[in-house]
């Protein structure tokens, strides 16, 4: 394909070294692919992003990964350009999504044993699900700022935290049906501001590649309903602090827990109790840093997660 025949999103994730694809799970799904150097021999990561997510999430992080593995990142059902009519927004359905996208999808390509699995706020909960149900194929679990419920001596925080995790579909959804107008710069913009925790790390190029994302959903009806439902099921998937801890513990793998002090939609209070109740997971907390450390400090979060491999993965 020429650079004139590419579309704009198509650009816009080429300049990580990301090629856009579609997969057959039963209906399309869409991922991005940046490719590690030839011969590459560490685990391939899969990326999984959070609610009202995307892979292009993940350029950042995906461009410092890829020097020594292929790494994956997929859009969730409702999310990204993998439509909710084709695979259902619940976070049940996105971890039996992902299970298949490394069984069918990742596995197969790269000739690998096992991946790494990596997941973000909502994406963090649902490679939780599928690490805890059944660990083939899977190497070691990183949950970078993942969904979780507050500790149960703070339910002022455990309130807002779910309150402002589901806001920006909440918050999307009544605009459209307000006709309230805002524009797609503006929306994603204050959706991130909400993420970072110092927004003068925020990337330029990769928020305008964000902004590409927006304008490529044109269209995508469903997408404040299927977001909407994604969150519903998340804080359902959250509401039992003796479900949750039950599912980390479950977890045989490697996991690896990185926090940010300044993260405004998951209180670093309930990183902390999480760490506590599963004696094995690795916990890493980053001061100053918000929800998304990928977007905001990649290269660090990959030098994090090399360290942590080579010490409980690599043995």
């Amino acid at each position: 394909m020429t650079p004139a025949e590419r579309t704009p999103l198509e650009a816009a994730v080429d300049r990580w070294g990301g090629r856009l694809e579609t997969v057959d799970l039963d209906g399309d799904a869409h991922m991005a692919v940046f490719a590690g150097p030839e011969g590459a021999s560490a685990t391939p990561a899969v990326l999984v992003h959070g609610l009202g997510g995307h892979v292009t999430n993940w350029v950042l992080l995906a461009d410092e990964l890829r020097r020594e593995r292929d790494v994956y990142a997929v859009d969730l059902g409702g999310h990204g350009l993998t439509r909710a009519d084709v695979h259902a927004p619940s976070v049940g359905s996105n971890a039996q999504l992902v299970r298949r996208f490394v069984d069918e999808v990742v596995l197969p390509r790269t000739g690998a044993d096992e991946v790494l699995l990596v997941g973000n706020s909502m994406g963090g909960l649902v490679v939780t699900l599928v690490a805890s149900r059944d660990e083939r194929g899977i190497a070691g679990v990183v949950l970078l700022n993942p969904a979780l419920p507050a500790p149960r001596s703070r339910p002022h925080v455990q309130a807002r935290t779910l309150a402002t995790l589901v806001r920006p579909a909440l918050s999307r959804a009544v605009r459209t049906r307000r006709g309230t107008p805002i524009t797609l710069e503006e929306e994603v913009e204050r959706s991130l501001r909400m993420c970072v925790g110092d927004w003068s790390r925020m990337d330029r190029d990769a928020l305008d590649a964000h902004v590409v994302m927006a304008r490529s959903q044109h269209g995508f009806t469903e997408l404040a309903r299927a977001q909407t439902e994604a969150g519903r099921t998340m804080i359902a998937a959250l509401g039992r602090h003796r479900v949750v801890a039950e599912r980390l513990r479950r977890m045989s793998v490697p996991v690896l827990l990185v926090h940010g002090t300044e993260d405004r939609l998951v209180d670093v209070s309930a990183a902390r109790w999480a760490a506590k109740v599963a004696a094995d997971i690795t916990y890493e907390e980053l001061s100053g840093v918000g929800h998304v450390p990928m977007l905001e400090i990649p290269a660090e979060t990959a030098e994090i997660v090399r360290r942590w491999e080579r010490e409980h993965v690599e043995r």
